[in-house]
């Protein structure tokens, strides 16, 4: 039995890690679309930052809020093209990426240093995400559905996967 007490640590700091991390998002995420029927303010800012993408590279394109909608509707040449919603924002994603680190964190400097520096990449790669797959809606509607559902999650679920490889195979695992 002793010998599997660090898998137990692991998984006891991985799904105490979740749990709290959920919990403390579904309770953002309730303040913002029961007590102000509003979007939340990352998913604001992930939908106007894909917008600024866009037209950063030339493509005239809008992340607009209408009052009393839990979204942002996105538009490419003033045309309506999707809505982008707390579940494009990738935070889910970055809760079950930092609960996977940290359950095998075994410095707190590098733990920090790492965690910062993916999730920033994270988050860069989902406006990214977000931006093209309004692209390809607009522009390719006949793949939107197969980018959305399959091309650009497996995309960033592999980079997640990627991150976490990384991690332990230099960080966790690194010979001294």
């Amino acid at each position: 039995m002793k010998e599997y007490r660090p898998i137990f640590i692991s998984l006891l700091k991985f799904f105490s890690v979740y749990l709290i991390l959920t919990a403390l998002y579904y309770w953002y995420l309730t303040y913002f679309q029961n007590d102000l029927a509003t979007c939340d303010i990352y998913t604001f800012n992930v939908a106007k930052q894909s917008s600024c993408l866009l037209q950063w590279i030339g493509i005239t394109s809008q992340a607009i809020h209408v009052d009393h909608e839990n979204f942002m509707r996105f538009y490419i040449n003033n045309k309506f093209v999707s809505i982008v919603n707390e579940g494009c924002n990738a935070l889910s994603v970055i809760i079950l990426y930092v609960s996977f680190i940290i359950a095998f964190a075994n410095s707190f400097k590098k733990t920090c240093i790492y965690l910062f520096i993916t999730i920033l990449f994270i988050y860069l790669v989902n406006i990214v995400r977000i931006s093209f797959i309004n692209y390809i809606f607009y522009y390719y509607p006949q793949y939107g559905k197969f980018s959305h559902d399959y091309l650009f999650p497996s995309i960033i679920y592999g980079l997640i996967i990627i991150l976490w490889v990384v991690w332990i195979k230099y960080f966790i695992f690194k010979k001294k």
